[in-house]
């Protein structure tokens, strides 16, 4: 009787610190909501702006003023970086291979919540859309999580996470198919190497013989 007591009181309990957790939780990103105004969601949506655009015209010069001078991005294949320079050469070492133009477009609205007036964590869908030299194109689905600071007045990139199914990736379906197609190449240059070389041969045979 007593330890079935004991294990209501525990239930109850742990019942009391969940939806006390739950409000606290609850009610931290709606007081921080509550002092961020209209100007400050239009300062967020314009810098986010900025840096899709950066992305799709790859001119990073635009959004380094909206960046936080401890900014991090990390990408899909988990790669980190801190500064433009090196962030912009992994972007365009991109189009050196298989791939001709990346286009990328948020899908739907963002979930925002504000730790503080000053801080906001963003969380989306994006589509980016792969455009291949061979005329193909793919689209992949991404998640992505951006941390926002406001700093002198201007909402700055402080970190930028995308995410992706690894399962379901068209730029490493184009490079197996593109690796397919050059092993194919290769295997037919090496037999119609074989035969110019076994030809060859014959033909000299053939002149010892007769000589």
């Amino acid at each position: 009787m007593l330890k079935q007591l004991w294990v209501a009181r525990h239930k109850y309990s742990q019942l009391l610190w969940s939806i006390l957790l739950a409000l606290v939780i609850w009610n931290i990103p709606q007081s921080a909501l509550a002092d961020v105004s209209q100007q400050d969601i239009n300062g967020i949506i314009r810098t986010r702006d900025i840096a899709l655009q950066a992305l799709n015209t790859r001119d990073f010069s635009k959004i380094e003023p909206y960046l936080h001078p401890s900014f991090t991005i990390t990408t899909v294949d988990n790669q980190v970086f801190h500064k433009v320079p090196e962030f912009e050469k992994y972007w365009n070492q991109q189009f050196s291979t298989t791939i001709k133009d990346i286009k990328m477009q948020l899908k739907g609205e963002p979930v925002r919540t504000f730790l503080s007036p000053e801080i906001d964590v963003s969380t989306g869908d994006a589509i980016a859309s792969f455009y291949f030299k061979d005329g193909k194109a793919a689209d992949m689905a991404l998640r992505w999580t951006a941390v926002l600071q406001k700093a002198q007045d201007k909402w700055t990139i402080q970190s930028l996470h995308f995410s992706s199914n690894l399962l379901d990736n068209p730029v490493l379906n184009a490079t197996q198919r593109w690796g397919q197609t050059m092993a194919a190449i290769a295997g037919i240059g090496g037999f119609l190497l074989g035969v110019v070389v076994m030809f060859v041969l014959r033909r000299k045979s053939r002149g010892i013989r007769s000589s």
